[in-house]
């Protein structure tokens, strides 16, 4: 039996690909991935200028909602590397818990942060200092003392932080 191969028995690409019709993804029209990347941004530089950790934000949401919310989540968040609907979902909380601790602090009763030790909190720099700091890595890799006080200088930075960032790199 010999197949017929005419034109119209195979099937064209484009009604391949073609979806079907009234399947279309979902899409949040409140708001978009934009408008998430600058609040995380800014919910980050808010909450390191008020003197926050990650750690201190999860416990405060637990005073607000009575959900504990990790410091892992609240980092995810910041670097953007959770999913859109988590972070969604996630963005309302965080909003109301710097209005909260805004609204404390202006009203000079700052909440009670973590119990912590006495350690000294984890410095946070700038993605274009650091890529300075590595210039002046690569450039000389065990600066003298002196070297690293024009550095910070030159970058606005604390002699000390400069020094463990050297150490550490």
């Amino acid at each position: 039996m010999v197949m017929d191969s005419t034109p119209d028995s195979i099937p064209q690409p484009s009604s391949l690909i073609t979806p079907p019709p009234n399947i279309e993804p979902p899409i949040d029209e409140t708001m978009d991935l934009d408008e998430l990347e600058q609040f995380a941004h800014a919910f980050s530089k808010r909450r390191i200028k008020l003197g926050f950790t990650q750690k201190d934000v999860g416990i405060g949401m637990k005073k607000l909602e009575a959900n504990y919310v990790s410091q892992t989540t609240i980092s995810r968040f910041e670097a953007l590397n959770m999913s859109f609907n988590n972070m969604c979902k996630l963005k309302p909380l965080l909003e109301r818990w710097l209005v909260e601790e805004e609204n404390s602090l202006k009203n000079s009763q700052p909440a009670k942060k973590a119990i912590g030790g006495k350690r000294k909190k984890r410095t946070i720099i700038d993605k274009t200092v650091v890529s300075k700091l590595e210039w002046s890595f690569r450039k000389n890799p065990m600066p003298m003392v002196e070297d690293i006080a024009v550095l910070a200088d030159k970058l606005g930075m604390d002699k000390k932080v400069v020094q463990v960032w050297f150490y550490n790199r």
